[in-house]
């Protein structure tokens, strides 16, 4: 009986774990561009050679700048109202 009780634990707890692994047809869903409503430029795309890196900085950089700008544009125009 007690072999019984603990096969069917087992398969309890088999179960539980395949169905959690599994993928989720309501989780699978196309992933949601939050940023849509923005016109900011690309977020820079991350090299693949180390040639791409001099670059990349650049670009990180002039993306931080433009984003910290519409940060700062936002709260201002937050504050006055």
């Amino acid at each position: 009986m007690k072999l019984i009780i603990l096969m069917v634990a087992l398969l309890v707890v088999g179960l539980l774990t395949i169905q959690q692994m599994a993928p989720n047809a309501e989780t699978s869903a196309a992933p949601v561009d939050l940023n849509s409503s923005n016109s900011s430029p690309q977020i820079p795309q991350v090299p693949t050679r180390p040639d791409q890196v001099k670059q990349f900085g650049e670009d990180m950089s002039e993306y931080i700048q433009s984003e910290a700008a519409k940060s700062a544009a936002a709260l201002e125009e937050a504050q006055k109202q």
